[in-house]
């Protein structure tokens, strides 16, 4: 971490002070522009003032004073006006007859409305009624007709602008938030995934420097403390390992000698305990070889893969069907479908899965029954199912049954496997990038095992 010190860091508030105070200042910049606008519009007569209409009246009642006859078309285009006669019959103007009863009404009140003025001027018997506000207009009729007073625009441009500027700022802090936060964000995703072997980036925001400083030393005492139980476990398995192997020498002895003496002339009680020790023996075998399968796939996190014909594979897998399924005369059979001509694996290795599996249906198939086994490439994918016809998982097995060491119910439990025949299996699919599902046949009842694993996009036929 002495990047993090080294490099020049602020706080966390001084960060958001610098968003502030952009706002600030866009918003300040945003009001010059836009007094700057409406001044040269009044400057240019784009704009009228507020008092426009006002003066206009003023310069209209002189002329009704010294005219002897006034048309209504003499009358400024801007104002707003009726004219009664003395007893209060309307005579002419461009208010509607409401609003001129309004403005007569008012006029005869001497008060005004809401935000209209009223003033009066009498030329002979006529009465003439102006109506007018104080707010700035538009010298253009078609911008009086669609768009609202200069005074409520200025205010929803300014609202605007300062909501467009407040919303891009957001964003554009949000970015550099987001880069400064993106150390952290790895730092965990590293240590989530168990990799220790990465090297901690500043982010010049002094707290999130603090964290990440924490996270560093985290991580080397993680790194020492896994470091410590890798090898307490590599040397545990290497122990079992070895343990295993020098089983099988002893074992060995045992079977060859049952065996000899299996030819001898013996009676029938001996020929009893001999058997006896035949299957026992068997049994350690069977026990020790997956206890040195489980070993090998505890030790081998990046298995040593290569291309192997499939063709070729399914043809031994096919051997080894037909093998198990001949002591129980169970009838055997192999599916193909858009199978790919080659396969990347350890093929020791995810040879014995699926023999591990063909192993557990052949035992749980009653006599006569049948295995089926169906290789099926689906998009980047090959899927190995095997299928037979006993009595399939119980929802506790469709569970458990691929955890290490579970032995399962007696409805699907000989008694004769040690609970990790399915768990090599899934274990070996996992190391080759695949899965394995459990599943019951319908509506036979069977069981159904898949293990999936993925091939290079382009080799499926």
């Amino acid at each position: 971490m002495e990047a993090v010190k080294r490099i020049k860091t602020v706080r966390l508030r001084t960060f958001f002070l610098q968003y502030l105070l952009f706002l600030s200042t866009g918003t300040i910049m945003l009001l010059v522009v836009l007094l700057g606008l409406f001044t040269l519009a009044f400057a240019s007569n784009t704009i009228l003032p507020a008092n426009y209409a006002e003066k206009e009246i003023a310069v209209f009642k002189e002329r009704l004073a010294s005219s002897e006859s006034v048309s209504p078309d003499a009358v400024p285009e801007m104002l707003d006006y009726t004219v009664f006669s003395s007893q209060g019959e309307l005579l002419a103007g461009n208010l509607n007859r409401s609003e001129a009863a309004d403005a007569w009404e008012i006029s005869q009140r001497g008060d005004h409305q809401d935000s209209h003025f009223y003033t009066t001027a009498r030329r002979g018997q006529e009465i003439w009624i102006f109506r007018y506000s104080l707010t700035p207009q538009y010298a253009s009729p078609s911008l009086r007709s669609y768009l609202p007073n200069p005074q409520l625009l200025g205010i929803l441009l300014f609202i605007f602008g300062v909501l467009l500027q407040a919303a891009l700022l957001a964003a554009l802090f949000g970015r550099r938030l987001s880069e400064k936060m993106a150390g952290l964000q790895e730092a965990t995703e590293n240590i989530q995934r168990e990799n220790l072997e990465f090297t901690v980036k500043p982010s010049g925001i002094r707290e999130i420097d603090d964290v990440l400083a924490s996270l560093d030393r985290m991580k080397e005492a993680l790194h020492t403390s896994l470091k410590q139980q890798w090898e307490l476990e590599r040397s545990r398995r290497e122990q079992i390992s070895a343990l295993a192997h020098d089983i099988k020498t002893p074992l060995t002895v045992i079977r060859g000698n049952a065996e000899l003496l299996k030819e001898t002339t013996q009676n029938e009680s001996q020929q009893e305990y001999n058997g006896y020790i035949l299957r026992s023996a068997g049994d350690i075998e069977a026990f020790v070889q997956e206890v040195i399968d489980l070993s090998s796939l505890q030790a081998s996190t990046a298995p040593q893969q290569s291309l192997v014909s499939t063709a070729e594979f399914i043809e031994e897998l096919e051997l080894q069907m037909k093998a198990l399924s001949s002591g129980k005369n169970l009838h055997p059979s192999v599916l193909k479908e858009s199978v790919p001509e080659f396969l990347f694996i350890h093929k020791e290795l995810f040879q014995r899965a699926i023999a591990n599996v063909l192993s557990n249906a052949a035992e749980h198939t009653p006599q006569q029954g049948s295995i089926t086994l169906q290789v099926r490439g689906d998009d980047d994918a090959v899927h190995f199912t095997v299928t037979d016809t006993g009595s399939g998982f119980s929802p506790a097995d469709l569970k458990e049954a691929a955890n290490q060491f579970y032995r399962g119910d007696q409805s699907r439990s000989s008694g004769k496997h040690h609970g990790m025949g399915l768990y090599i299996a899934k274990s070996a699919a996992q190391l080759h990038g695949g899965s394995l599902t459990l599943d019951n046949v319908s509506p036979s009842g069977g069981g159904k095992v898949t293990i999936s694993i993925s091939v290079p996009k382009g080799q499926l036929l």
